[in-house]
């Protein structure tokens, strides 16, 4: 009786699951994840419009209650009074929005990758069918996505917000809070510290730490900035002849100043032979006792000094938005280094703990 033995099995691997079901599995973990984080920031998001919209249509409003030197005086005490309220309201709505990215960046980017070291459940979620490349970048795609979205929203109505303060109280647009919520800037700057965080995250893996680090490179950059930023391109100079200056208060018809002078108001004076005298000097050694330093006799005192005239250095309004694009450069040059940086310790297979 003969007998037969059957050939072993062949050993086979699971058919990989579809692409659409990877990305609909991720979609999951990552809302399941992070959902605490993505309700918080996009109810922060739709209050901060909502409040914006608000007093942007009373600051609006004010703006258009009068005009020019026909405007009676009860009403102007009026508008003044109620655009200094909306304007007060509109820088703070502006700085909380100036320094969001930093949140996004400690809230959600640092967890992304340092909590699943501190749970050690790193090696679990990149055993399974995704590389731990894709697992990142798709995460990473997801949460960027959700951010660029929300950033855009509150960038648009930013610069809607900006314009108005700068049409109300007559600020150049150069000017600080102005200047930081304008030119799409909270856009490329959630994107840059969300994926900073990440990469903080990674390279720490742990929490705190990289919560330090990444409130700590804001403040730094946010500091140099302030610093250096004027002086990303050369300023120019003029000479303006001294006049005396009677007017009570600004002109309501004359334009609205878009240009950022550098001196604070200290101009240095200049001679007839265009040698330069510090503000400085010339107010505590000749003609800082005059009252107020305004009128004739305070112009009448420089020019016997010899002062002919104030030499200003500033930055023209035509530059404004080549100083929000070097900006944005490098906010997405931030972007573009951290996410290398994250794929690359995430590449290496740093999943010990």
């Amino acid at each position: 009786m003969s007998t037969t033995t059957a050939a072993p099995a062949a050993c086979t691997r699971p058919a990989p699951a579809p692409r659409g079901h990877l990305w609909r599995g991720l979609l999951w973990l990552t809302w399941r994840q992070h959902r605490a984080a993505l309700i918080s920031f996009a109810a922060l998001t739709a209050v901060l419009l909502a409040w914006m919209a608000v007093n942007a249509a009373e600051l609006s409003s004010a703006i258009d209650l009068c005009h020019g030197p026909g405007c009676a005086k009860p009403v102007a005490d009026e508008r003044a009074g109620r655009i200094k309220d909306a304007a007060d309201i509109a820088g703070y709505q502006l700085n909380l929005v100036v320094f969001l990215p930093a949140m996004v960046g400690t809230f959600l980017g640092v967890p992304l990758l340092a909590k699943e070291y501190e749970q050690r459940t790193l090696l679990l979620a990149w055993s399974q069918d995704i590389s731990p490349q894709r697992w990142l970048l798709g995460k990473l795609a997801l949460l960027g996505g959700f951010v660029a979205l929300l950033s855009a929203a509150l960038a648009a109505e930013c610069l809607h917000v900006a314009q108005l303060v700068h049409l109300a109280e007559r600020r150049s647009l150069f000017e600080g809070t102005l200047f930081q919520a304008g030119g799409w800037l909270p856009l490329t700057l959630g994107l840059a510290w969300g994926t900073f965080g990440v990469a903080a995250g990674a390279a720490l893996r742990r929490l705190l730490p990289a919560f330090a680090v990444v409130l700590g490179a804001f403040g730094t950059r946010t500091w140099l900035l302030e610093q250096l930023r004027t002086h990303l391109l050369a300023p120019l100079t003029r000479v303006l002849p001294l006049a005396p200056d009677r007017t009570a208060g600004p002109d309501p018809l004359a334009p609205v100043p878009d240009e950022l002078l550098l001196d604070g108001g200290k101009s240095p004076f200049v001679d007839a032979a265009g040698h330069l005298h510090p503000y400085n000097e010339v107010m505590s050694q000749y003609c800082g006792s005059i009252p107020d330093g305004r009128g004739d006799a305070f112009f009448s005192c420089l020019k016997q000094q010899g002062l002919v005239g104030i030499q200003q250095s500033y930055q023209p309004a035509a530059r404004l938005g080549t100083f929000h694009l070097i900006e944005n450069g490098l906010n997405l040059t931030v972007f573009a280094l951290s996410l290398a940086l994250a794929w690359w310790l995430v590449r290496r297979g740093r999943t010990t703990v």
